[in-house]
Order: structure tokens, then sequence, then C-alpha cells
């Protein structure tokens, strides 16, 4: 009897369910950038492109706000690249806001192959917060 009953109340939940109309989900807006995060007209950029960057090398390259003694204060911006055996060119971007044009900022690379660093990007002194493009810059093997 038990049975019959669980059964009869299994088939009205499912009939129940069945008849309702599948509702649509609700689309969700993506979020918009947090509110800290640069709008784009604050964005600028350093471009131009890495020149003897061996194929499979890892690429890093950072723009540093820097001391009178040259050691590294404050991270402007970064980005890796993979080498593929051809000129690289990249695309730094970093934020104005930050820039500070009383206080020294290089751009900086070094090359990595299997987790050894094989060459470095000689520190290039960026004088402006403006967009800039820096042509080909050799990387040179470390010392």
């Amino acid at each position: 009897m038990r049975l019959v009953a669980s059964l009869a109340c299994l088939t009205v939940l499912l009939a129940g369910c069945a008849s309702q109309p599948a509702e649509q989900p609700t689309p969700i807006a993506p979020p918009g950038p947090p509110a800290h995060a640069p709008i784009e007209t604050e964005l600028h950029a350093v471009t131009g492109t890495l020149l003897g960057v061996p194929a499979g090398a890892e690429v890093e390259l950072a723009l540093l706000h820097v001391d009178e003694k040259r050691r590294p204060e404050r991270l402007l911006g970064s980005l890796r690249l993979r080498g593929n055996g051809q000129p690289l060119p990249f695309l730094l971007r970093f934020n104005t806001e930050i820039f500070d044009t009383n206080q020294p900022v290089e751009l900086r690379g070094r090359v990595t192959q299997d987790d050894r660093l094989t060459m470095v990007l000689p520190a290039r002194r960026i004088a402006t917060g403006d967009n800039q493009s820096l042509g080909a810059l050799q990387v040179v093997p470390t010392p």
C-alpha cells in the first residue's frame, strides 16, 4: 500500500513539473571593470620589436620606476612573450596615472631558456608617460 501511495505521489510531482513551461535563463551582463581599474584613456603603451630572441625562449619585459642607483622600486607594467626565432613585436601597456616623470623609468627585459637566464634587453630609459614606439631593440647574451 505504501509503495502504491509513494508511486502516486511521485507521478503527481513529475506531472506537475512537466506541465510548467521551461523558464528561459536570465542573461547575466558581463561584469564591468573594477572601480580601481584604469579606464582606457589612462592606459598608454610602449611598443617595439625585439631582435635576436631564440625560438621557444620566454621573454619578460617590465616597465619600472627605479631609484638613483637604478634599483627597481615600482612595477608599472609587465609582459610575457614566447620567442619564435623571428623579430618579436611587443606592446606593453601601463597606467599613466602612476607614471611619475620626476622619477626615472626604465624598460627592462630578460630572456630565459629552460629556466636559465640566457639574454637580456639592456635597460632603456623612458622619459615620458606618452605612447612610444621604441623601434627595433636587440637582446644581448648575458655576461
